[in-house]
């Protein structure tokens, strides 16, 4: 044991029985106490600054790693940009193609309407030759039933 210690673990052995009891603390006592403390001190000093190392190396690694990542989505976005404009052009391509088709078809469907009003006409000319063939067969029929009855009944 050190002096100081010594000292401090001796304390007054000479203390009357209705006293409290104080130990004395001398100068050497703050001293050791003292010299302690600064070495306490230092060693967690020592100690932090390895922690705040620790950390900044850390946080230097992985700002190395964020940033990697933020190239690798840059790549990405980048990408992604590329593919919508390719999807968007063929997306313009095709509604241009399908427009294209859309009037093809309107056309030929005009055409077809066209051939089938003719198709009409020429059927409503039928049905109007049909329609005086038989009132011509009517009108036939009554005369040869008219002249048989008149003939008959002479």
């Amino acid at each position: 044991m050190s002096m100081a210690e010594k000292e401090i673990a001796a304390g007054n052995d000479e203390q009357r029985p209705n006293e409290t009891h104080e130990p004395k603390i001398y100068e050497s006592g703050y001293f050791y106490l003292s010299q302690q403390t600064n070495d306490l001190r230092d060693r967690m000093d020592a100690k932090f600054d390895r922690v705040d190392a620790k950390f900044e190396s850390m946080k230097k690694e992985m700002d190395t790693r964020f940033d990697k990542v933020d190239v690798r989505f840059d790549k990405v976005d980048a990408r992604f940009e590329t593919v919508h404009k390719e999807i968007k052009d063929l997306s313009n391509k095709t509604d241009a193609r399908f427009e294209t088709v859309h009037k093809e078809i309107k056309d030929l469907s005009n055409k077809t309407d066209a051939r089938f009003d003719k198709v009409d006409a020429r059927f409503d000319k039928l049905y109007d030759k049909f329609d005086y063939l038989q009132r011509w067969t009517f009108a036939l029929i009554v005369t040869v039933v008219l002249a048989f009855a008149a003939i008959y009944f002479k």
